[in-house]
């Protein structure tokens, strides 16, 4: 059995090949797409495994980090990554020569619309080529997975929470940021709450400090996947411009957002709160608050950025085989 698992987040795309019990390295790719058909810069050997050329269906998509340096490009935090321009590129790039079989999606809550959209554009044989390199792919189903949940599940069974723990699990994404409250009951995973809220994870965060007057006084105006970047990157100044920087705000914008975001979480999930024994956190945004979730006693899954990657993998393993006298 061959799947492909692929996390195609607001800020960063993520996608491993699984086959039996053995997993590819995952890809990791800046979730920017630019169409560059008609565009000088289709020429070939210029791009790499992470900033990739993927031409489809007679276009050509500039992927990556490097697409964000083009005017026009598409961002998944803000244009949606449903669209299937930007799903079905990202998708391709990773994609191995003769591949057959599944692909896995996370998605931050299931829309009969949107994943009908994709699996339409996914699903048959595709030929394309990515960077130079002809590609042949069968695609023979998609299906949807909530992320958060998978990331919760995966904790329970790798011992990170304990077997008879109710979880409350929040998953801070590029775009999104969901949360769930879970447990086992009678060796069954339950969902006793979930909720995603659109555009208040990293991108709400870089719109705030966009909208401070520090960021504003800049010669110029600043595109906010260049504030993501920077904040991902563990810098407070707009790509090689220590000159543009938003150090000064940072700290108070990070409190103010982190601060709404816990705000919602608790008061919707409050008729469940007595019975929450662990709180734990995931998603690359859990890494900017990672030091003060620590020292109140909350969890922060280790590589929080791969948790529903490293889930959706895990659960795509085909099983052990049990041994019967």
């Amino acid at each position: 059995m061959h799947t492909i698992c692929c996390d195609i987040g607001n800020y960063s795309t993520l996608i491993s090949t699984v086959t039996g019990r053995t997993a590819s390295p995952i890809l990791k790719m800046r979730s920017l797409v630019l169409n560059v058909t008609h565009n000088s810069e289709v020429r070939e050997g210029v791009h790499n495994a992470l900033n990739p050329l993927v031409v489809v269906n007679h276009k050509h998509y500039k992927l990556g980090r490097q697409a964000g340096l083009f005017h026009g490009h598409l961002s998944a935090a803000e244009a949606g990554k449903s669209r299937s321009d930007i799903a079905l590129p990202l998708l391709l790039a990773a994609t191995p020569q003769d591949f057959e079989g599944e692909v896995k999606l996370l998605v931050p809550r299931r829309d009969e619309t949107s994943e009908k959209l994709l699996r339409s554009a996914i699903v048959g044989t595709h030929e394309f080529c990515v960077n130079g390199r002809d590609v042949i792919a069968n695609f023979t189903s998609v299906n949807f997975y909530e992320e958060t949940k998978s990331a919760a599940k995966f904790a329970f069974e790798s011992g990170a929470i304990a077997p008879n723990d109710v979880c409350l699990c929040v998953d801070i994404g590029g775009g999104t940021f969901n949360a769930t409250v879970c447990a086992y009951d009678d060796d069954i995973f339950n969902t006793r709450f979930y909720k995603s809220y659109p555009n208040s994870g990293g991108i709400a965060l870089a719109k705030a400090i966009s909208n401070t007057d520090v960021v504003k006084s800049f010669r110029k105006a600043v595109d906010t996947s260049k504030i993501l970047d920077a904040i991902t990157e563990s810098k407070t100044y707009i790509g090689n411009r220590p000159d543009y920087s938003f150090a000064e705000v940072f700290d108070d914008c990070v409190d103010t957002w982190f601060d709404a975001l816990l705000t919602r979480v608790l008061s919707d999930v409050e008729e469940h709160l007595d019975e929450v024994t662990q709180i734990i956190w995931c998603g690359g945004g859990a890494e900017l608050i990672q030091d003060r979730l620590t020292q109140t006693g909350q969890t922060v899954l280790e590589n929080p950025q791969y948790a529903n990657i490293n889930a959706l993998i895990h659960f795509s393993k085909t099983p052990h085989l049990v041994a019967v006298a």
